[in-house]
């Protein structure tokens, strides 16, 4: 069985939030542990999104290079916890140094304004 772990991009079913159903989509792993995987979503929708949601959302810069068909955003505004045992997942790829970098920055930088709206 093919290990993931953190920065590993992955394809397996998120379910929805608002409504029943899901689909299968590609998530960045920030964390694995014996019990539980921790991932933010990835998303290729980010032209028709709010400014309050694309702000948000970090672009990956070498997305080819993690396997992705096409440009990309990890949405860091929720991240989802899912029960390892039982998990089936594809591996896409993994993100470059420079965008684990640039996004550990981003979510930094993004922590703060938020912090200072309040």
């Amino acid at each position: 069985m093919i290990q993931m772990k953190t920065n590993d991009l992955i394809s397996l079913y998120v379910s929805y939030v608002e409504t029943n159903g899901g689909k299968r989509r590609p998530v960045l792993i920030r964390k694995v542990s014996a019990q539980t995987v921790e991932a933010y979503k990835i998303t290729s929708k980010y032209k028709n999104k709010s400014a309050y949601i694309r702000q948000q959302y970090y672009p990956i810069k070498e997305w080819q290079a993690a396997g992705l068909m096409k440009p990309s955003w990890v949405d860091i505004g929720k991240l989802y916890r899912f029960p390892k045992k039982g998990l089936t997942f594809k591996g896409i790829g993994h993100l470059s140094k420079r965008d684990q970098n640039e996004i550990a920055d981003f979510a930094i930088a993004l922590k703060s304004k938020r912090k200072g709206k309040n």
